[in-house]
């Protein structure tokens, strides 16, 4: 307990948070709790470390030091699978491919977990994302995204309600005051659901709202909300066919099998990869009436 307690408080000092900033951080209440991990009074909690690990990118076997406790323990066998492909997943070693969740800075970016990006600099694929708007790209999990693709936020959008479209504000000389963000036409954040593929090329609007499971085609231009399960294409991006019928979808959305712990996902990839609908279909449904 004693040699934890000293890690994380080293990495509180080093993180520059008091015990109660560091205790939040965490989900805790308090600070007596904090203080008492890192005085080695009380051990801290396996859901806690996986907060912990999660929430500041950290080695989880730094952490961990007695393999029995790993070996016998689902959540410590889980946070070493989060952490052996952290960054680049790719059995290969080949770092063309990274996980987009912990090379993430931005704030206002939120990504899921497992959600990966075609090439090294993710947050370049984000244009016109100015913090004085404060919109935000949110990403599920499990998506499947190709090289440079374009997510362009807010800060893109001209005043349209006034005679000229020029922004003066943002170059020197000129005398505006930034306008209203009622006078922008702000779209609001944009969401990706979870499971989407997205091709290579895509450009996606402002605002835009895409469901679980979604499929968009390369160099597509999506401008509009898009349902789950659907397969988009072209400029602007259309909707093509519904990948399942509708009974299926509603299933999928039930089961919401990216939620799930890793041990049940990797229990469920037969049934995730199997091509007969029917019988996938059937299973579901049972999984879901227990």
């Amino acid at each position: 307990m004693k040699e934890l307690g000293n890690k994380i408080k080293e990495l509180r000092i080093s993180l520059g948070l008091s015990q109660q900033k560091f205790a939040e951080s965490l989900g805790y209440t308090h600070k007596s709790m904090i203080n008492k991990i890192e005085l080695g009074k009380c051990d801290m909690s396996y859901d806690k470390i996986l907060i912990l690990l999660k929430e500041y990118n950290l080695n989880a076997e730094e952490f961990l030091d007695n393999k029995e406790v790993v070996k016998n323990n689902e959540k410590i066998e889980e946070l070493l699978l989060l952490n052996e492909s952290r960054i680049f997943p790719l059995k290969s070693g080949l770092k063309s491919v990274v996980h987009i969740k912990p090379t993430i800075k931005n704030k206002n970016i939120i990504v899921g977990e497992f959600s990966y990006y075609s090439g090294s600099n993710f947050e370049s694929c984000v244009t016109h994302h100015y913090d004085f708007i404060g919109d935000k790209l949110i990403i599920g999990k499990f998506c499947q995204i190709g090289a440079n693709v374009e997510f362009v936020m807010n800060g893109a959008n001209h005043q349209m309600n006034a005679v000229s479209t020029y922004p003066f504000y943002i170059f020197n000389g000129w005398k505006q005051e930034p306008p209203s963000k009622k006078d922008l036409p702000i779209k609001g954040d944009t969401v990706i659901g979870n499971d989407v593929w997205i091709g290579e090329d895509v450009t996606i609007l402002p605002g835009i709202k895409i469901g679980d499971g979604v499929i968009i085609g390369k160099c597509s231009v999506v401008t509009k909300d898009i349902p789950p399960y659907s397969i988009v294409g072209g400029n602007p991006a259309k909707i093509i066919k519904k990948r399942f019928d509708d009974e299926m979808i509603e299933l999928l959305l039930k089961l919401k099998w990216w939620d799930k712990s890793i041990k049940e996902i990797n229990e469920l990839i037969p049934l995730l990869t199997n091509s007969n609908i029917d019988c996938v279909k059937t299973t579901i449904k049972g999984m879901i009436e227990k």
